[in-house]
């Protein structure tokens, strides 16, 4: 006698729900992982970003020191 799917007794049909309930924990962990990663270089991001903006402020100032020796050399030779 063949039994049909719908004839097992004892074995409750599974949910789609249940089916992919783990699956879908699972997708929502990789999710969020991948959103910590994102973040985390974001934050590497942006904290290259303000090493640069700190590095430029050191290269401004010494331009301007820069820039006030040659006024002053200038300022020496039209003076001499």
């Amino acid at each position: 006698m063949e039994l049909c799917k719908d004839d097992v007794r004892g074995v409750s049909p599974i949910s789609a729900n249940v089916m992919t309930g783990e699956g879908s924990r699972l997708s929502v962990q990789r999710r969020l992982a991948s959103r910590r990663i994102r973040v985390r270089g974001i934050d590497c991001l942006l904290t290259d970003i303000q090493a640069q903006i700190g590095n430029l402020r050191r290269e401004r100032i010494y331009l301007r020191l820069v820039r006030e020796d040659v006024a002053g050399m200038k300022a020496k030779r039209r003076n001499a």
